[in-house]
């Protein structure tokens, strides 16, 4: 998961105020209860000493249901400048959290989207497409949808004999593949723009066929077939979802699996990987870190861990003493997950969330950008 659309939050000196809060509909009493939730987190959030300009920011929305249907969270970051992150989350937080600091507690936010895959749906007939440019964690009705076709409007062959019945089939084929280039070259400038993980292909095969004739190369590369869907009604819908989701956590398999491959590969030859917290917060202060494996535990308690930090993000270590030989004047300890989080988003670095592989220590490892001679073994 990049994380370069939080590095303003994290570089950024706060204090911050981050609360998590169930924002669904489909509760009885749901206003209601949103807002004795956030008198209750306000108060809380006082008592941090949360600045009052971010409480008073946080006033207007913290309370506001969200537009969509269905289980939602939200995720709210503000800061004495106004609202700094907000954002629908697929699902409500496991419990609803209100945190202020100099440190934003981005962690929660990680987790909610770490599996989201951004991908084109692309529902083909021989007239044209309809393209959906989403992510699998978009809230609902939130896609956006372009209608393409090249307005040419001979889309059946039939049968027959004879000079006219040849050209009528070639007039046929010749709208065919106009209407496929169009596709193909709106596809092209979605993929350049968006840059998409995957595009799923359904509807019409020979319609499927002529596209895959006019993609362009980056396209095709990213083509993947779905079965079961169509520009018009009719679609069993339920089985069409299934196959979208399925297609999606392909995915985001392959793209766990090229991590876990690369890391494990690097750890076995003693190259450019380490294992454990102290070497990753070590890799961290350097920049080395390019991607972190983490073994997430969103409900830690009492055992979870901590780290000690500075002003800068990278200002990170496992004691006081150890930021401040780095030139913090007032480091303060905070937890890990949030600190390292903190520090991949301000250098660039990414982070997968994994379970049983690969084997960690502290439940973390990292794959680096370079690695040296004071790299840990």
């Amino acid at each position: 998961m990049k994380l370069d659309w939080l590095k303003p939050v994290a570089t950024d000196p706060g204090p911050h105020v981050c609360v998590y809060v169930d924002v669904s509909r489909n509760r009885e009493k749901g206003e209601h209860e949103m807002e004795v939730r956030w008198k209750d987190a306000r108060d809380a959030l006082v008592g941090q000493g949360a600045p009052e300009p971010a409480l008073v920011a946080l006033d207007g929305i913290a309370t506001t249901p969200a537009e969509v249907g269905g289980p939602v969270g939200r995720a709210l970051i503000a800061s004495a400048d106004g609202i700094e992150i907000d954002v629908l989350l697929p699902d409500p937080p496991a419990q609803d959290e209100a945190t202020s600091g100099p440190v934003a507690n981005l962690m929660p936010l990680v987790r909610s989207l770490a599996d989201d895959v951004r991908y084109v749906l692309v529902e083909l007939d021989r007239a044209g497409a309809d393209i959906t440019v989403t992510s699998s964690d978009a809230p609902r009705g939130s896609a956006e949808v372009r209608e393409v076709t090249a307005g040419h409007d001979l889309l059946h062959k039939v049968p027959g004999g004879g000079w006219a019945h040849l050209r009528y089939q070639h007039a046929v084929q010749d709208s065919w593949d106009h209407n496929a280039a169009a596709v193909a070259e709106e596809l092209h400038t979605i993929v350049r723009e968006q840059h998409p993980e995957v595009v799923l292909l359904t509807g019409d095969t020979k319609a499927a066929a002529a596209l895959r004739s006019k993609a362009a190369k980056q396209v095709l590369e990213m083509l993947v077939d779905v079965p079961g869907g169509s520009r018009h009604a009719g679609v069993k819908e339920e089985s069409f979802n299934a196959a979208v989701a399925e297609a999606l956590e392909e995915v985001r398999r392959r793209r766990r699996d090229a991590v876990v491959d690369e890391f494990e590969q690097e750890v076995g030859r003693g190259g450019r990987a380490v294992k454990g917290l102290a070497p990753v917060v070590d890799a961290l202060r350097r920049g080395q870190v390019r991607t972190v494996l983490l073994r997430d535990d969103p409900n830690p308690g009492e055992d979870s861990k901590t780290l000690w930090v500075g002003a800068s993000p990278l200002e990170i270590g496992s004691s006081a003493e150890e930021v401040r030989a780095l030139g913090a004047t007032d480091p303060i300890e905070v937890r890990a997950d949030a600190a390292v989080v903190r520090a991949l988003a301000a250098s660039d670095a990414e982070i997968e969330l994994v379970a049983e592989r690969p084997d960690l220590i502290d439940g973390i490892g990292a794959v680096l950008r370079y690695a040296d001679a004071s790299t840990p073994a």
